[in-house]
């Protein structure tokens, strides 16, 4: 006994002895117990067990201690364990578990000796479902095959069969399921278990599992239903043979067409062709199956899976139809991977493959233009084929500027005489769009600059039209630049900190720029959710400097624009030097890159990115489809100015004498730079642009420099003093001196570079040079370097010149709102039909409310057009509009148009009513504009949500709009701007849309209508529509010429890309001011007769350029309120002084 309690105590943990053990603590023997179970240490469970007096305690030990070992697999210590347990119900339990335990474990030895150990039959049933039904989820036959056969009530056994069946299908147990299945007796619940399970098999690919269960299916209709879900996962999946197999079971055949259409979609969602290919095979008819074929085709090509395509087949009618089909053969074109369009071609006539040139060229796809030139199937004789506009492949080349395909198309043997349906030539065309190149590239091959249109224009004169300098540089070399050049005793010179406040005031600060940004980001996000193309804002707009050079206020000045950078989906590149050749990068030949440009099979051209030119209120916008690169480059540059090893992405860019090559790109680490700029920093870019970009060009007629090279001195700049704005050289009273600085290097950098093209070093990519505007091209060309150095000198040797000029060009804030309309900057993509707005509080889900309030608008304005437009379905669009404060007026003017579509005016007036009372905010605060962004997370910003900002529109368009249910002149203000084909829209402000509401259902009521509310809310930020509405109604004196000089203004200043209808605006509202300066008491019937009629005639004229039906103006509204005119000029005067 000594002995036995010596080796005890050696080994155990508590030290518990046989003279002690009475006196212990419990809970210590328990846990030595509970350890030595655990561990199989028999003798010590013995010898613990044997220490327990009281019988409660030990059986509670016992019963812990037996589902330790059960758990572990220790049937020698299960055995000796149970059997000490005296209460039966606590037996039963301590079985259960353990049991359960043991058979998910697969202890089949310990599983079988606990269950025969349970007294009571319902226990039994229950530990034998749930054991059986936790060993079949794991695989053990053994214990479901044992324990199965006990379970005595046989609904139960049933029940435990579909359970365990359904968890052993789900694992891929095929013995087990076979087992299981058939011992279900009820057919409907045998049918309902084998659906279940054959679904959840088909979708993990357990091919013999489901081949088994669906043939135990008695019910026809339930197997149908089984194999179209069990398809439809396996399908999804990308499990082949599962799919083969369950689809010809699918007896009806109009269920069979439906999931082979359904099911193909999401198999080409999911890159699975070979699925796809089988499942168009198996579609009753012939036009099911081209269609599916198409919208696979579609989806394979958005991925840029040449295989699929190939396998699949491409249409040549589908070139044509789908924007997408196009971009992939374009992408494939880069990478000289022809195979599939090669294929295409030879089953195209001759004239349908220029017109896909044609189609290839005003799409910007140059790889792909260059691609069907060289190919053998394209006709010399077709070449000039023109388009319905009488345009060739030549001038659509022209006006895009690619004067490589210009050259080519030459070649080719392409007319520079051939002639468009207004009479140009391809040079016309490109004199008037500005393409110094290509025009360049015309006239080296005979074209006429002397050349007439049909409206007597030379090529001359449509540069001068279109105030195209450097084409006139071009067609009239020996004409002298004239530059003006002040004396500097003639100017006052600001010191550093005038300087630094004349930038301040104006808005140039590291705050405002914030704001700007955050602006920014939130036109980013909204944008990628309705594109959902993953595009990224770059340029000045994104980064928050100098995108106006006049005022930091939320407007884009009209020599700018905003840039999108869109990343092709499905293709990627590898750089030499960047590409660390591992992973998935081992497969892929990496491209060498020389002096920043990517070598490649076929060139993309010269233009990175397809301008959407400025139109009305919108500014221009340039999207660059770019390329992905695996890796970054020049890491070590990068790092001088910012931590941020993001990849780079190649753009279609290249030097001046080269072609197959791609630039690479930095664009995402430069924004990522400027956003950290302090205010002297981005003073400092500010001054440098504005010297680069409108002093030298404008004021000495010096073109050359661009932005870009700008921002490259900058970053110079910023490694030479680094980027604190704590540093001693980045404080305001420094301005000036880092300015001469800066000009310095400029000089030191062209110095260096021998070539009368290059101008500086590339800053991330040392080795590549960046040019100079328009360089190569030659002839008076080659003298920009020198010019702009002598330009320079003089600059950096009267900077009092330059400052002089930019205090004239810049202004003070009158206000410090930002006049943000976001609604008219997003991409002009048809947004998606939408049937509830999203409200979701996380990025980027926040922003889906946006895009979808934008949804219901443009659906909203297109259906009250339709003639089978449906009053409640508007309705309940509309409803969706209501809750969203900040977009309250477009809800109810839309209301109210809908009302008076369907004859509902009392509702109309109600509404009216409301809407003079209704408030709207002009600008937005920068206290509004809200970054709740944390750090590395998300862009979240956050606009107010309780004022009413969201009122001016610019929805995707391409016909005049028609709303005759409305008063005329309300007609007139939705303004369909349909000349730049990829700027076509339609322009609505629901602000003087209300106003206009107001005025005609509200003309014979209490109150009049308030025109000095209406002026007091156009104070710093009105439009044409506005102004115009204002002087339509209103025959105040000081009331119309506040209306013409703002308009005016707003033409001088290029706030809006003009067109015709907005001259005509302008001229009506001279001539109304003429005729209320000139009215007298006596006369004044007379003069309302001849301005009535005037009216009509105006809008007659609108109306029929638009294209809508003609018909009766409306008589005038009954006589005007009396007017305050001394709060009228309080207001002309402010305005005056704000814009």
């Amino acid at each position: 006994m000594g002995q036995n309690q010596s080796r005890h105590q050696a080994f155990s943990t508590d030290n518990i002895t046989p003279t002690a053990a009475t006196h212990a603590n419990f809970c210590d023997i328990v846990r030595a117990t509970l350890r030595a179970a655990s561990q199989n240490r028999f003798d010590d469970v013995q010898f613990f067990v044997s220490q327990i007096n009281d019988q409660s305690n030990k059986e509670a030990c016992c019963i812990k201690a037996a589902e330790k070992a059960a758990m572990n697999d220790h049937f020698q210590i299960v055995q000796f364990l149970v059997p000490l347990i005296n209460d039966q119900s606590n037996k039963d339990a301590c079985c259960i578990r353990a049991a359960e335990e043991a058979a998910i474990r697969g202890y089949f030895q310990i599983v079988q000796f606990l269950v025969q150990l349970i007294n009571d039959q319902s226990n039994k049933d229950a530990c034998c479902i749930k054991a059986a039904e936790n060993a079949a989820f794991m695989g053990h036959f053994q214990a479901v095959e044992f324990l199965v056969p006990l379970i005595n009530d046989q609904s139960n056994k049933e029940a435990c069969c579909i359970k365990a069946a359904e968890k052993a299908a789900m694992n891929d147990h095929f013995q087990i399921v076979q087992f299981l299945v058939p011992l279900i007796n009820d057919q409907s619940n045998k049918d309902a278990c084998c659906i279940r399970a054959a679904e959840e098999a088909a979708i993990r690919g357990y091919f013999q599992i489901v081949q088994f269960l669906v043939q135990l299916i008695n019910d026809q209709s339930n197997k149908d239903a089984c194999c179209i879900k069990a398809a439809e996962n396996a399908a999804f999946m990308g499990h082949f043979q599962a799919v083969e197999f369950l689809v010809p079971l699918i007896n009806d055949q109009s269920n069979r067409d439906a999931f082979c259409i359904e099911a193909a979609e999401k198999a080409a969602d999911n890159g699975h062709f070979q699925i796809v290919q089988f499942l168009i095979s198996c579609l009753s008819s012939s036009h099911q199956r081209e269609n599916l074929r198409f919208q696979c085709v579609l989806k394979a090509c958005s991925r840029l899976r040449e295989d699929a395509v190939a396998s699949l087949g491409l249409e040549p009618k589908w070139l044509f139809q789908s924007t997408t089909i196009l971009r992939f053969t374009a992408a494939m074109a880069i990478e000289g991977r022809n195979s599939v369009l090669t294929d295409t071609l030879s089953r195209m006539q001759p004239a349908r493959i220029t017109q896909l040139l044609r189609l290839s060229i005003t799409q910007r796809h140059v790889a792909l233009a260059v691609t069907l030139i060289n190919h053998e199937r394209v006709s010399t004789q077709l070449v000039d084929l023109p388009d319905s506009t009488g345009a060739t492949a030549l001038m659509l080349a022209a006006d895009a500027g690619h004067h490589e395909l210009i050259e080519k198309l030459i070649d080719l043997g392409a007319s520079v005489r051939a002639e468009d349906s207004q009479g140009r030539t391809a040079l016309s065309r490109a004199c008037e769009a500005g393409h110094v190149r290509a025009a360049k590239a015309l006239m080296d091959a005979g074209a006429d600059a002397n050349h007439r249109d049909n409206h007597g224009l030379t090529c001359a004169q449509l540069a001068q039209r279109f105030d195209q300098r450097q084409v006139l540089r071009l067609l009239n070399p020996t004409e002298k630049q004239q530059h003006t050049h002040t004396t500097a005793q003639s100017r006052s010179i600001l010191s550093d900190k005038e300087l630094h406040q004349l930038l301040s005031d104006a808005g140039f600060t590291q705050q405002r720029a914030k704001c700007q940004q955050n602006l920014a980001d939130w036109l980013q996000e909204v944008a990628r959710v309705l594109t959902q193309d993953h595009r990224r804002m770059t340029g000045s707009y994104a980064e928050g400097w100098a995108n106006s050079l006049v005022q930091v206020n939320g407007r884009t000045a009209a020599d700018s624009d905003i840039d999108w950078t869109v990343l092709v989906a499905g293709q990627m590149f590898h750089l030499e030097g960047g590409c660390d050749r591992k992973g998935s990068c081992g497969y892929d030949t990496p491209l060498k890159v020389k002096e920043g440009h990517a070598q490649v099979a076929v060139g993309a051209g010269s233009q990175p990115a397809v301008t959407a030119t400025a139109c009305g209120v919108r500014p221009a916008q340039d999207t660059c489809h770019a390329i992905h690169c695996c890796s970054s480059f020049c890491v070590g540059r990068v790092r001088k100015l910012i931590k941020n090893d993001n990849c780079v992405h190649l753009v279609r860019a290249t030097r001046p004498s080269s072609t197959n090559e791609l630039r690479v790109s930095f664009s995402f680490q430069e924004k990522d730079i400027m956003r950290r700029l302090s205010t002297v920093q981005g003073q400092l870019f500010t001054l440098i642009k504005f010297i680069f970009k409108r002093h030298l060009p404008l004021t000495l007629d010096t073109p050359g420099l661009k932005t870009y090279h700008a921002k490259t001195l900058l970053f110079a700049m910023l490694e030479r003093y680094g980027k604190s704005p704590e540093t001693e050289a980045w404080q305001p009273h420094n301005l000036i001196a880092l300015l001469k600085e800066s000009l310095d290097m400029m000089l030191k950098f062209m110095r260096s570079r021998r070539s009368p093209n290059e101008c500086m070093p590339h800053f991330f990519m040392p080795d590549a040079p960046l040019y100079f505007k328009n360089a190569g091209i030659g002839d008076d060309f080659d003298n920009t370097k020198a010019r702009v150095r002598d330009r320079l000198c003089e600059l950096r040797s009267d900077i009092g010149g330059v400052v002089d000029q930019l205090r004239k060009h810049v202004r003070p804030l009158q206000s410090e709102k930002f006049y943000f309309h976001p609604f008219t900057l997003l991409p002009l993509t048809a947004p998606p039909a939408v049937t509830k707005i999203r409200e979701r509080s996380e990025c980027p889900k926040k922003y889906y409310k946006f895009a979808d309030v934008y949804s219901v608008v443009h659906e909203c304005v297109s259906e009250l057009q339709s003639e089978s437009s449906d009053r409640n379905t508007r309705m309940r669009q509309l409803s969706l509009l209501h809750e969203q404060q900040w977009c309250k007026c477009a809800a109810l003017c839309m209301t109210a148009m809908t009302h008076l579509k369907f004859g509902e005016s009392e509702e109309a007036e109600r509404l009216a009513m409301e809407l003079q009372r209704h408030q709207l905010e002009s600008g937005l605060k920068p206290q509004n504009i809200r970054d709740e962004s944390r750090k590395w997370s998300l862009s979240d910003i956050k606009l107010p949500e309780y004022s009413d900002w969201a009122w001016r529109f610019c929805l995707p368009c391409d016909s005049p709009p028609r709303f005759p249910f409305l008063p005329e002149f309300t007609q007139t203000l939705f303004t369909a701007r349909l000349s730049q084909p990829l700027s076509s829209h339609l322009y609505v402000n629901f602000r003087c849309l209300s106003w206009s509401l107001q005025a005609e259902l509200l003309r014979n009521r209490a109150p009049a209508i308030a025109f000095d509310h209406w002026i007091e809310q156009l104070l710093g930020d009105p439009d044409l529509e506005e102004l115009l509405t204002l002087a339509h109604y209103s025959d105040c004196r000081e009331h119309v010429e506040l209306s013409l000089q703002q308009m005016e203004m707003i033409e001088k200043e290029r706030r809006v890309a003009m067109e015709t209808q907005d001259e005509e605006k302008i001229v009506w509202v001279r001539q109304k001011r003429w005729r209320v300066s000139n009215r007298s008491g006596s006369d004044s019937g007379a003069h309302r007769s001849r301005e009535d009629e005037e009216r009509r005639l105006w809008a007659r004229a609108r109306l029929r350029r638009d294209g809508a039906d003609l018909g009766r103006l409306p008589s005038s509204a009954s006589s005007p309120p009396a007017v305050n005119c001394s709060f009228v000029l309080l207001c002309c005067n402010s305005i005056r002084t704000a814009c």
